[in-house]
């Protein structure tokens, strides 16, 4: 069975540090029998044709190669906020994608269309399929949560509906997620609940021989609004007052950056808290490992977008981080009041009271990390998550709907 992923969010080239989400599942899958093609944005530096760990994979440029700044680094909600001369890149990089989504199919018979995020992917290869003659046969998109909660607009929504009603099956990575998809008029039994796994097994466990320091936090995550920084920094203020020698790890590269090292500079924080950039994959958890405290402090943004998950809190979670996160619907489909503290979006005061709490507290730290841990294995394992989108998929062999 082959199978064409077509996403903006996958890794430029070996060792890169963006989100290795979907190249994780791509590879599950792959080793399962399924072959993986994958078409994504070019980026300046990377090729343009390349098998990354058995996988191929194809990227489209959609404009000169070092203006190609909408997808990476912060995602593409992120990066037109940051920059509003990106917009003018929009319309480069549908047609672009449509006219490589066209090739690739041109030249290759697949069998399914599994594409990331409903806008602008799902919707260019269901615009595709719409067109006399130009049929891609089955078609699944998966949303990870920016692409459905933001631009909340009456003409956006009306182009997710259409979207979402030309896929075969729609996926969302949360409980959240699904009911917002009802809220467009989404029938229910179209919609399928599939979070993203992680490697539990091998990559994201405790390491051996890394001390847990009692006072070392850590955040990790792109620098952008939905995350929640600047709260975090706020609250680092209260923290920093009641345990001067407290640490913070900011883990993640993103638009916001230069602004949170301001905002902590201000606040008199140098000290305390520690810009660590973007790392590899294979880097984290070591730094995992070495913090009591993983804290999650999203908000729901200016524009409306928030987590459809939190991957962020599963890996933490699989190298025994104690877990303090917002209360968001989509967060408390991964962490309970067993398995972690959940504080109100937004409110520093609160946050910086938990951390104090759970610091002071070595037993309750431990009971949640191991409780976090088991759950974590027993719901996004990659095995556990990765043959939910393997049985799916298999429904679409042949190009035909099996029973």
């Amino acid at each position: 069975m082959r199978i064409l992923v077509v996403t903006s969010t996958f890794p430029r080239w070996n060792s890169d540090t963006e989100p290795a989400f979907i190249f994780d599942l791509c590879k599950y899958l792959q080793r399962q029998g399924l072959v993986i093609d994958v078409l994504a944005p070019h980026a300046h530096g990377a090729k343009k044709h390349e098998i990354l760990d058995g996988v191929t994979v194809y990227r489209y440029q959609y404009f000169i190669s070092i203006m190609q700044n909408l997808t990476y680094s912060g995602g593409i909600m992120a990066n037109l906020k940051n920059n509003p001369l990106n917009y003018l890149l929009v319309p480069f990089l549908l047609i672009f994608q449509i006219i490589a989504l066209f090739r690739r199919l041109r030249s290759t018979d697949y069998q399914l269309i599994h594409a990331h995020w409903l806008i602008p992917q799902g919707f260019t290869c269901a615009l595709l399929n719409s067109l006399p003659g130009k049929n891609i046969g089955s078609l699944i998109c998966t949303s990870h949560g920016g692409d459905l909660y933001s631009l909340d607009n009456t003409i956006i929504n009306k182009i997710k509906k259409w979207t979402i009603d030309k896929c075969d099956n729609f996926c969302v990575v949360s409980s959240a997620m699904k009911k917002k998809a009802a809220a467009l008029g989404i029938a229910e039994d179209k919609v399928s609940i599939m979070p993203m796994g992680v490697d539990l097994d091998n990559l994201f466990i405790p390491v051996p021989g890394v001390d847990r320091l009692r006072k070392r936090l850590i955040f990790v995550g792109r620098l952008v609004e939905k995350k929640g920084v600047t709260c975090l920094l706020d609250a680092m203020v209260d923290v920093v007052n009641k345990f001067p020698d407290i640490e913070l790890l900011v883990v993640g590269d993103g638009p916001l950056r230069c602004s949170l090292e301001k905002q902590a500079s201000n606040l008199e924080l140098n000290n305390n808290v520690n810009f660590y950039g973007s790392v590899q994959q294979h880097q984290l958890p070591d730094l995992y490992s070495s913090a009591s405290i993983a804290v999650v402090p999203s908000i729901i943004d200016s524009s409306g977008d928030q987590e459809g998950l939190g991957l962020v809190i599963i890996e933490a979670m699989g190298c025994n981080c104690a877990i303090i996160a917002s209360s968001l619907e989509a967060i408390r489909d991964v962490i309970d009041r067993q398995s972690g503290l959940l504080v109100t979006p937004g409110k520093p005061k609160e946050l910086a009271d938990k951390i104090c709490y759970l610091i002071n507290n070595p037993v309750l730290r431990r009971n949640m990390a191991s409780i976090g841990r088991e759950k974590a294995l027993a719901h996004f394992n990659w095995t556990i998550a990765g043959n939910r989108y393997l049985q799916l998929m298999h429904k679409y062999q042949d190009g035909n709907m099996l029973d």
